[in-house]
This record gives structure tokens, sequence and C-alpha cells, in this order.
């Protein structure tokens, strides 16, 4: 039996951050080790908001056979800064997650203090891993496995995600958790399913890929009963990116919380191009009540290049048809995009406000390292090296592709611009007023209110 510690480093500074949701990637490989023999705990440093003080003195009180450590490429500057204060706490350092499987070449190279590393889907070799350490013979015969000596083979697709445990929720700070669309309710994050068969060219799909595999509806169903039952969540959102893709599903998920009668909200992502009237009627009596989906741009053009195979349309339909179901719509919006002008990302901004979304995101294109648009933008020279290794908290919205149609300065413009013309819009205000039931919901509605002005005018250019 091995002493493992897995983290999730703080935040670049001590802030007030809006979304702080489970990490699931660190809690699933807590349950397949426990499962198996080995004592886990883990430090959710950011869910607690540690400061990196506090996270130094947590993680050196005790000594551990094994530190594992995840992160996604615009984060790791963070895991890089927790690197150091594990390593004398460890006998051996791992890191896995979406920035080891994209740089699994040069990894270790580039973090001489890590012992090992894991790419792609991780708990099986996690596991096999930590059994490897306990006899004393890790060697790149490992699928998944990064090591100084080689990389291992690619390890296939886990195909029955039911075998897995659920997330060890236990070793979380479940209380801390919270969401700007689930109010002051306990929240959780459920992943029902994994993979992505769509090609948008700014989707990482290095660790689950492309082939969607999907839990069946009696497993997410169990997960649901555990969170309700053991945690006291009254609101889930569903990280999948395709959550609604399979109908039948879909049905037996949402008739199985209809027969529960829990007092229960739940969100999730969908496409527009992907909408069932009567599936969304069901959706609401399940308890949903917020779907987001990714309409991107209102330009035509700027769809294909980003390979979302959908149209303005579609998404017209999508988000009227949600809208009279009784659910409420969360738009994504993508500025920047090398293909499109100035006026037409402006075109984009009017486009949201005409779809009439309850909320709205507007970003700046971001390509991940591994995906279409990352090499793209490396070859074209679009690929800002000093914004997309910041290390700032205040220049989390600089513009990492610098297109011929886009300097830094109009895109970080642009994405104020967005979200000072949607939210601010009296007809909006008067909605949200509209909405208020109880002083708890005005005193809510006056403090986003309040960090919507200091954004769009404190922190605009």
């Amino acid at each position: 039996m091995l002493n493992v510690l897995l983290i999730n480093p703080p935040a670049r500074e001590a802030s007030d951050e809006a979304i702080v949701v489970p990490p699931l990637g660190i809690a699933y490989l807590a349950a397949v080790a426990r499962r198996v023999g080995h004592a886990v705990s883990i430090i959710d440093a950011f869910g607690e908001g540690l400061t990196w003080e506090g996270f130094a003195s947590k993680v050196g009180r005790l000594k551990y056979d094994v530190i594992g450590l995840s992160g996604m490429t615009p984060v790791f500057d963070t895991v890089q800064r927790a690197i150091p204060i594990c390593r004398p706490q460890a006998r051996f350092l791992i890191l896995g997650g979406p920035h080891a499987t994209a740089f699994r070449e040069t990894i270790l190279d580039d973090n001489p203090d890590l012992d090992f590393a894991v790419y792609g889907e991780g708990e099986q070799t996690f596991i096999e891993l930590l059994d490897a350490i306990e006899k004393n013979c890790v060697t790149q015969t490992i699928p998944g496995i990064i090591i100084r000596e080689g990389i291992g083979p690619p390890r296939d697709l886990l195909d029955n995600l039911d075998e897995l445990p659920f997330p060890a929720r236990d070793l979380l700070p479940v209380e801390r958790y919270r969401y700007p669309l689930s109010g002051d309710s306990r929240m959780t994050t459920i992943i029902s399913s994994r993979g992505c068969p769509f090609g948008c060219i700014f989707c990482d799909k290095g660790v689950f890929g492309s082939r969607w595999r999907a839990r069946s509806a009696e497993n997410v169903l169990a997960e649901v009963d555990e969170v309700v039952r053991k945690y006291g969540v009254k609101s889930i959102v569903f990280y999948d990116d395709l959550f609604t893709l399979k109908k039948d599903r879909l049905e037996k998920i949402c008739k199985g919380l209809i027969k529960r009668k829990y007092p229960v909200k739940w969100k999730a992502e969908g496409r527009v191009d992907i909408i069932d009237e009567e599936l969304l009627k069901l959706m609401r009596r399940a308890g949903c009540d917020t779907i987001a989906y990714g309409v991107e741009s209102a330009n035509q053009k700027s769809l294909d290049y980003l390979g979302k195979k959908t149209t303005p349309d579609m998404a017209q339909s999508a988000f009227g048809k949600t809208r009279a179901a009784g659910i409420r719509t969360m738009g994504y919006f993508i500025l920047g995009i090398p293909v499109e002008t100035y006026d037409e990302a402006l075109k984009t901004i009017r486009f949201a406000k005409e779809l009439n979304a309850d909320f709205a995101q507007f970003s700046v294109l971001s390509p991940l390292p591994g995906t279409k648009l990352y090499r793209e933008a490396k070859e074209k020279g679009w690929y800002h090296e000093v914004a997309a290794h910041s290390v700032a908290d205040k220049d989390r919205l600089r513009p990492v592709v610098l297109s011929e149609n886009w300097d830094e300065e109009k895109l970080i413009s642009i994405v104020h611009r967005a979200h000072r013309e949607f939210y601010l819009r009296p007809s909006y205000i008067l909605k949200c007023l509209m909405r208020i039931q109880n002083m708890k919901e005005l005193r809510k509605y006056i403090n986003l209110g309040g960090k919507m002005v200091n954004y769009v005018f404190g922190r605009s250019r």
C-alpha cells in the first residue's frame, strides 16, 4: 500500500473566484487508487481558497510515497509553482492531465523535479504505475506512461465507463464549491460521458479522444442519488461536452429524476443542431433549469472555419425552443476569429442580444496545445507566446491569437464591449429585476451587478 496525495494547486493570486468546481479528474484517480488498496488524500487548494503560504504549510505536514498533480495549459504556471513545494515531501512526483498529454515529448525535460508523467485517459495508467512503484519496476511498457527513458504506448480508451467508481467527493471540500447559475445552493459537477466526435478546431481531445462514450442512465442516476443523499447537493452541473447527444439515454435519466422527486436543479451543455422539443419539455420536468450552447459566431464563414457544422439559424431555433420549454439559455461566443473583421465581430454581439439569451459569455479565441487551431496559429505566426505564458492574474484576458485582423488592444476592447452591451442593457436589467422574489436574490443581483460594472469599466481599456 502506498500513501498517495493528489493536489489541485492554489489560484495564482488570492481572489473571490465566481466559479469553483470540484476537480473531478483527481477525484476519479483517488477513487480508483483507493479501490485497489492505497491510502489516498486530496488537497484541493483552489477549492479551499488556500494562499500559497497556506498550501506550502499544508503539504509540508507529512511525507508521501507519491504526490500527483494535474493541470491544463492555461493554468500550468500554478502547477510549476507547486512542484518545488511538493518535491521534498514525495518519494515520487507524478504529473498528468491535458498539459502533460499535449507536451508528452518534453514534459519531463521541462520539469526536472518530476519523476513520471501520465498522458491520455489516466485512471488505469495511474493504478498500474502505483503498482509498478510498489514493485520497483517502472518501465515504459506501461501504456500511457512517460518516464525519462521514453514514452509508453498509447492506452486504449476505457469502453465501459460504468466500471469506474464515483469520484471520491468525501476527500473534497464539498461545501466550498460554487457556480454562478447555482445561486447559494450546494453544487457539484457530474461527468456522464467522455469524448466528442465533432471537429471543432479549438477543442482539445488529447485526454478523452474523439469517440463518444457514455455511462448508462442507471449509473448516472446512482451518482445523483449519492450526491443528493450523502452530500446534500441541490444543484448539479453536467460537465459533459455532449450531455444531450443520445436521446434514449437522456430520456431515461430525465424519467429517473422525475421519479425521484429530488429538489435539485441541474444544468447541461447542448449543441444547437441536436434539439428535440419534446425532450426539452421532459428535461424541464426533470429539473433542468439552464442549457448552455456553443453559438460562437453570427457569421457563417467563421462557423465553417471553426469546424462547427452549425448555422446561425440553428442557434435561433435552439434558443427559441429552449426558452419555450421554460429553460434558461446560456450562450458561448468567440471573438477574435482570424477570418473575421471587427465589424463582423460586432454582428456576433448583436446576435447574442437578438437570441434573447439569459446569459452570455464572450471569450477571445485561444488555441489549446494539440488542437488544429494551435498548429495553424504556430505555423502562421499568430501565436502570442508572452500572453500564452502570462502568470499575472490581471492578464487572464490577454489574447493568445493575434492575426492580421486583430491586435491585442482591439481584442481586449471588444470583449469588454460585448459584456457591457449585453449585460448593461435596460431591457436586460429589467428582466433580471422581474426575476427577484426576495431580499436574498436582490442582494445576489446587486453583488453580481457590482462585479459586472467593475469588470466592464474598471478593467476595460
